[in-house]
């Protein structure tokens, strides 16, 4: 499988942020299959989709991002989640993490750090996985 060919999801409600990572990603040659600007309709992009990678908005209007990692854990549970967030915050971080989060990101981000975070869930949870028996 090309590695490049991950499906992407985004979902956060800042127009700049979802342009900003599609334009790195894109440039990296990923496949974005939607941008969802807030959490109840990035859930069912993410159930309709099922992505590979989702960039999921902690603070975010309505439902938070923490609440949509939740959802999201229990209906694509093996799919990478990357928590993207204007807050360096420890504690927050930490809870993510407990929560199912693949990694986490903060605003304002670079393509350096997009394009390193990517690699790092292909290292982790794609080449990682099992590869089912072709029988």
């Amino acid at each position: 499988m090309d590695l490049n060919s991950l499906r992407i999801l985004i979902i956060d409600d800042s127009d700049l942020s979802c342009a900003l990572l599609s334009v790195i990603l894109r440039s990296d040659n990923y496949n974005i299959v939607g941008i969802a600007n807030d959490g109840d309709s990035g859930v069912k992009m993410a159930q309709s989709q099922k992505p590979d990678v989702i960039f999921l908005d902690i603070v975010m209007p309505g439902v938070s991002g923490i609440d949509v990692l939740v959802k999201l854990r229990k209906v694509l549970p093996n799919a990478a989640i990357v928590m993207v967030s204007g807050v360096d915050d420890n504690d927050m971080v930490t809870s993510a993490i407990q929560l199912g989060a693949n990694g986490y990101i903060i605003k304002p981000f670079n393509s350096a750090s997009v394009v390193g975070t990517m690699r790092k869930i292909k290292e982790k949870f794609v080449l990682a996985k099992p590869v089912p028996d072709q029988d």
